[in-house]
């Protein structure tokens, strides 16, 4: 048998997508991969690459048909995630049922946006399922495609998915829950052709029933933690964490803190913290968040100082509303203030030394990196590829770095654990930022218009020869962007920039193949699969 040959064809999308018209072959291979991975347990989700390669060492290991790979695929996919999806409320499922199943001479229902609605006429067996389910509390659609569940899945509103359906609408399925990492069964349909076709009931009920009580999977809803943390961001909240304003320093600390912001920093501390600490404090959860967020905004401070920038997020930046003095008093302030509630949390010594530690490091970091770009703007110096992903790791990948790291310290975290979200930090925090960059080229060129540091620029430079580097740097150094645009064009470094940043979501996906904290891992990988929901 051909593996290579084989992954080929399924990397492709050409794979036979084939179920076992015999019961007992349907039956010998799911339940020979549920005995598998009862002694090869892994942690969800898994990459599509990784679980092709075990579902094809499965499949040669019994000698089954190479066409039976991709239902080989699915019963791998379901065993993996099945522990979880049976930890999941009934009330927190979706059941997706495919309008194929219905009879199509004698169906009488209806259709609304949700897809079709059902008139219990008996003549199929979409009633007597969406009645069982329904009793168990999930939610029902039959549907076609996966748009419904896309919304329902980014909305927040489910934490689970059983899916019926062809195998090629399983694979578009996968698609959706691999990228925002909502768990998943899929129960391929028994005869396909989109017309009056049959499922396997029996195992429909099994996995629709499915419990499992395990304390130590515990999922997040990310849409409610960032409600959460975003709540926390108050009048009052902040004031009970921050104290009294008794000067106009206080006054227009407090006032930036709650100017607004995407909050993903502390978003990314409490994740963290309430995932792997069994009984997550409240008040701590609180005050990590605000602790995070006076570092982030006492960066944001400085950056636009130092960058000249009048306009944040459409808003008037803080040394343009109160001059520059003010400004960089105000940030010192935060400063203090993001150290003085770690020291004052009431957390263990130890703790406290270790967070201060992580935090110092970070805040060294970032000035490290913010230094080093000043220095090349002003010096008006084309940086290396090698030197601007510097640049990223000390101060893009810092920021999260500290967001993850503090919120694993004080949550208990042990080294292993540490060391896999630091790499995952570092990676996704160049990711981030490339993104960032290839977004400003993408709108109005404003790195290069603006002849800030970009990728772009770096990448452009470490192709071309010396004599036309210099022409670009001429270009550069005259605002001549119609000149760099071109030669960004014609060495297709957009394409390039892109490549890489996907280069380094990948290591930030492997970084997390090693944390045995399933709900950790799942709510990272959909916090991956919502930063970068556009290339991803």
């Amino acid at each position: 048998m051909d593996k290579q040959n084989i992954i080929g064809r399924s990397i492709e999308s050409s794979m036979e997508l084939i179920v076992p018209e015999q019961n007992f072959i349907r039956e010998n291979i799911r339940g020979y991969v549920d005995e598998f991975f009862q002694t090869h347990e892994l942690f969800p989700p898994v990459a599509y690459d990784r679980l092709l390669d075990i579902s094809f060492t499965i499949l040669v290991s019994q000698q089954w048909d190479e066409k039976y790979l991709a239902y080989t695929m699915v019963c791998c996919g379901n065993a993996i995630w099945r522990k979880v999806i049976g930890t999941i409320p009934y009330n927190r499922r979706v059941l997706i049922l495919p309008q194929c199943l219905r009879n199509s001479r004698l169906c009488m229902a209806d259709h609304d946006e949700f897809g079709l609605f059902c008139h219990d006429c008996g003549n199929c067996t979409i009633p007597e399922i969406i009645n069982e389910a329904e009793l168990l509390g999930y939610i029902v659609l039959v549907t076609e495609g996966t748009t419904i569940t896309s919304k329902l899945i980014e909305s927040g509103t489910i934490d689970g998915v059983i899916g019926i359906g062809c195998m090629e609408s399983l694979q578009k399925i996968f698609v959706s829950i691999n990228k925002y990492t909502i768990p998943g069964i899929g129960i391929p349909l028994l005869t396909c052709g989109c017309n009056d076709t049959i499922a396997d009931l029996d195992w429909i009920r099994r996995e629709m029933h499915y419990i499992f009580k395990d304390p130590s999977i515990r999922l997040l809803n990310l849409k409610e933690m960032k409600n959460k943390t975003t709540a926390l961001f108050n009048e009052t909240k902040v004031s009970r964490l921050m104290g009294t304003q008794k000067n106009h320093v206080q006054k227009i600390a407090r006032e930036y803190i709650l100017s607004g912001g995407q909050r993903i920093r502390p978003l990314l501390t409490v994740l963290t913290y309430e995932s792997i600490q069994p009984h997550p404090d409240p008040d701590i959860s609180d005050l990590l968040a605000l602790c995070v967020e006076c570092f982030h905004k006492a960066s944001l401070i400085h950056d636009d100082i130092e960058d000249n920038d009048q306009v944040r997020n459409g808003k008037e930046t803080l040394h343009t509303r109160y001059d520059i003095p003010i400004a960089i008093n105000t940030g010192d302030y935060l400063i203090g203030e993001g150290y003085r509630l770690i020291a004052e949390s009431g957390l263990s010594p130890d703790t406290i030394r270790e967070s201060v530690k992580i935090i110092s490091r970070g805040h060294k970091n970032l000035t490290i990196g913010q230094g080093n770009e000043l220095i090349a703007v002003k010096n008006k110096e084309i940086l290396s590829l090698s030197e601007i992903l510097d640049v990223f790791v000390n101060k893009t990948a810092a920021a999260f770095n500290v967001s993850l790291l503090l919120g694993a310290i004080v949550g208990g975290a042990n080294e292993e654990l540490l060391n896999s979200l630091d790499k995952f930090s570092i990676a996704v925090g160049i990711a981030y930022q490339l993104n960032d960059d290839l977004t400003d080229f993408g709108g109005n060129n404003g790195d290069i218009a603006n002849r800030k540091l970009s990728v772009l620029l770096s990448m452009l430079a470490d192709k071309l020869p010396q004599e036309e580097k210099c022409k670009l740097q001429k270009a550069c150094e005259l605002n001549d962007n119609s000149t760099v645009l071109e030669y960004i064009e014609r060495y297709r470094i957009k394409k390039e920039t892109e490549d890489l940043m996907m280069t380094y979501i990948q290591k930030a996906t492997s970084s997390l193949e090693s944390i045995p904290n399933p709900g950790l891992k799942i709510a990272l990988h959909e916090v991956l699969g919502k930063m970068f929901k556009l290339v991803y």
